[in-house]
């Protein structure tokens, strides 16, 4: 096994019949035997399943911790909010740490941390541990993330990377369909620490895998500074924002038009245009770095930034209703959560029979039509989803979710992997970073102004007599999401027509 640094590897092309694992299997490479390259592959697919598989086994137990330890759901949704944002701080460190320090000791330290943050959910007695746990494991996942999709991308030609992807795409999903499933039979049949617990034995075979199977390598060799200034203002600027927005509160029943409710609009305007502001000012100091914390200066790459946009708006999408259908099934509609992992599983399975179908076609077709059906798609499964809930049921919402799950699968994976593929491979892993960043980032600002909206709307609509004031709440922010993902058919259009 070599343990010389790899500057750049390349792969015969061979038939596209084949699929990635066997492609790799009958290539050479300039530092890594055959065997190895399929031994990166699978230990990156192992670590992702983990990742992937731990957040969505979590998402129908939300309602679980609600119960439990008597929060409500601004609070419950923290359990989502501390893993994006602490994740967000991983995927900031992830493109320095990934040109200072062979890969495979920054994945191990990754996987061991995920590991910390389980052992601590276990063990956790208040709601507060429990959010710190997430928080650990977002901040491993925001580092095992881009360097898996940076390395995916090194060692693999561009030709290959839309079925690449698309088996990455798939074996994520089928994480992400059998998670819920699995954490709603173990909360109901055991106890929620148990949604902990079941990550340690996988999180221990990635660790024996990356210890025993992948080189010491490096994506490439560069010295250069860490950004202190950008790190710490990054993450002073997200704390505060995120301080402020759980502080925030959203009163419908006073009249906002009274001197104390336009007091509140003034000063609720007047800071959000002091965090746009203190944001414009760090993304100007950002450029002007030679060696940034997240180089923006890729979004100068046009494809590379409308390919984000879509990847953004189906990511605010999607986490939005990974929080508010458990809260719908088991809340609104009083299902136990197992029906909640149900409806997931199917609606993921057709995603990722989607995009494994979608990732062939973006090789051959090029991301712009089947972006623009995609979108459309999920845009008006999002709105059918809306009106399903004047009577809500069972199988409906899955009928409904199983359509939204093509569009996903049609528009989030293809068009990502357009814009990945734009960029030089040494790149890869800093626009890994800074897409997902910036999905995390606008994601978790949506969830937290989505559910004070929910909390202060329904409580609204029932003390003016409303049965079903949650629902409505719920019907309104689906309505927005849907016309969030229309205005991301542009973009769609901006792609390039093949390959």
């Amino acid at each position: 096994m070599s343990n010389a640094p790899i500057n750049k590897v390349l792969i015969n092309k061979t038939s596209t019949n084949e699929s990635p694992i066997n492609e790799a299997s009958q290539s050479s490479s300039d530092g890594l035997s055959n065997k190895q390259v399929q031994q990166v592959l699978l230990t990156l697919l192992l670590g992702g399943t983990v990742v992937s598989f731990s957040n969505s086994a979590l998402n129908p137990a939300i309602p679980v911790f609600m119960s439990v330890f008597d929060v409500d759901i601004v609070m419950g949704g923290w359990v989502l909010n501390a893993y994006v944002l602490a994740m967000s701080v991983g995927l900031m460190l992830s493109g320095y740490l990934n040109k200072k320090f062979p890969f495979r000791y920054i994945y191990l330290a990754a996987i061991f941390g995920f590991m910390l943050g389980s052992v601590i959910g276990m063990l956790a007695y208040i709601m507060s541990f429990v959010i710190i746990a997430r928080a650990i494991q977002g901040l491993s996942g925001g580092l095992i993330i881009p360097l898996s999709i940076g390395m995916l991308y090194q060692i693999y030609p561009q030709q290959q990377h839309g079925r690449v992807m698309a088996l990455w795409g798939i074996v994520i999903m089928m994480s992400l369909a059998f998670g819920p499933l699995v954490g709603a039979y173990l909360a109901e049949q055991f106890a929620w620490w148990t949604l902990f617990a079941i990550t340690l034995p996988l999180s221990m075979a990635v660790m024996a895998m990356v210890w025993w199977l992948i080189p010491d390598m490096r994506s490439y060799e560069k010295k250069s500074p860490f950004d202190t200034i950008g790190f710490v203002s990054l993450l002073t600027w997200l704390l505060a924002m995120m301080v402020w927005l759980s502080t925030l509160k959203i009163d419908f029943t006073s009249g906002l038009f009274s001197s104390d409710g336009l007091l509140k609009i003034a000063t609720l305007g007047l800071l959000s245009v002091g965090f746009l502001l203190s944001a414009v000012v760090w993304w100007a100091f950002e450029q002007r770095q030679k060696y940034p914390l997240l180089n923006v200066r890729l979004f100068n790459n046009k494809t590379y930034l409308h390919s984000n946009i879509i990847s953004i708006s189906q990511t605010v999408g999607l986490m939005l209703c990974l929080l508010l259908l458990p809260v719908l099934i088991q809340d609104v509609m009083g299902e136990s959560a197992l029906w909640t992992g149900i409806v997931l599983m199917v609606a993921t399975l057709v995603a990722s029979v989607t995009t494994h179908y979608a990732g062939k076609m973006v090789d051959k077709q090029g991301a712009r039509g089947i972006g623009i059906v995609g979108i459309a798609i999920s845009a008006l499964s999002t709105l059918m989803l809306a009106w399903c809930l004047y009577q809500p049921t069972l199988w409906l919402l899955m009928l409904i979710m199983s359509v939204r799950g093509i569009g996903v699968g049609l528009a989030y994976l293809p068009t990502t992997t357009v814009g990945f593929s734009s960029l030089p491979k040494d790149a890869v892993t800093e626009g890994a970073a800074l897409n997902n960043i910036s999905r995390r980032i606008i994601s978790t600002i949506f969830i937290t102004l989505s559910t004070l909206y929910i909390g202060s709307r329904s409580a609204q609509l029932l003390a003016a007599g409303s049965s079903d004031g949650m629902a409505s709440a719920i019907q309104e922010i689906l309505v927005v999401i849907a016309m969030i993902l229309l205005f991301t058919i542009p973009s769609a259009c901006k792609l390039p027509r093949s390959p």
